[in-house]
């Protein structure tokens, strides 16, 4: 997938850079998304004001957002998580709208990053159920209630913890992989028919360049989506260890 739409910036640079210490595409361009939140943040810290400037402003807007968000979703104890979820957030939109440039790669399009950040909320998630419950008690909620249905209980709930990560990753993965298959697929058909013989193959070629902007504002717009569903369901599933049951 990283090579659909011709050789990558980050994969050239570090080669030449460093060709004995070889790394994952995804993993250069996961780094280079966490380096620029890293630093936007730093930049917003250091010239923090009462009036505040338009990096300022948007970050503000963008945190107060997910407070209400997770308030919403998770519940009051939600806004005690918001750095995780604004962080997850923040960094899935970034890896999926960095694909839409030529010469780059979304990471968000990689099995293991996806499931490095749903395995982060789901673990979060059910740590929190153990510090409610306790450990006896996060045990006993795994048998029932009835009880006498114990083994279906265990199955089921066993499963549950399972498939929430799995959902998570594969949600993700397979909405932006699409993405980066049609993003591929017009731009090899705009190769193709560009550099055919025939005249009609030649004009064809206006077709791929015609739709690839339109592929492009879907990406956006699903890049967005796909990020606040992750981060919805991250709150719902660390929200949902604080109600009672």
């Amino acid at each position: 997938m990283e090579s659909l739409e011709g050789p990558n910036i980050l994969a050239a640079l570090w080669s030449h850079w460093f060709p004995a210490f070889p790394v994952p595409t995804v993993l250069l361009t996961a780094w280079l998304i966490m380096g620029l939140l890293i630093f936007v943040a730093l930049l917003a810290m250091r010239r923090v004001a009462l009036e505040p400037g338009r990096l300022q402003n948007a970050l503000e807007t963008a945190l107060e957002y997910v407070v209400g968000l997770s308030r919403q979703i998770a519940g009051p104890e939600g806004p005690r998580f918001a750095p995780l979820f604004a962080t997850l957030f923040l960094f899935i939109l970034c890896s999926n709208l960095i694909g839409l440039i030529p010469g780059f790669v979304s990471p968000t399009t990689n099995l293991n990053i996806n499931a490095a950040m749903a395995l982060i909320v789901a673990g979060t998630a059910e740590f929190v159920n153990i510090r409610q419950r306790g450990v006896a008690g996060y045990g006993k909620h795994f048998c029932g209630p009835p009880y006498w249905l114990a083994p279906m209980f265990i199955i089921i709930r066993g499963m549950e913890v399972f498939t929430r990560p799995l959902s998570l990753t594969m949600r993700l993965f397979g909405n932006m992989l699409a993405k980066e298959i049609m993003l591929g697929v017009l731009a090899y058909l705009l190769t193709l028919f560009f550099f055919s013989h025939g005249i009609i193959f030649k004009l064809l070629a206006i077709v791929p360049f015609l739709l690839r902007p339109g592929i492009l504002l879907l990406g956006v717009l699903v890049g967005f989506v796909q990020a606040l569903v992750f981060t919805a369901l991250a709150m719902s599933y660390i929200g949902a260890a604080f109600a009672k049951h």
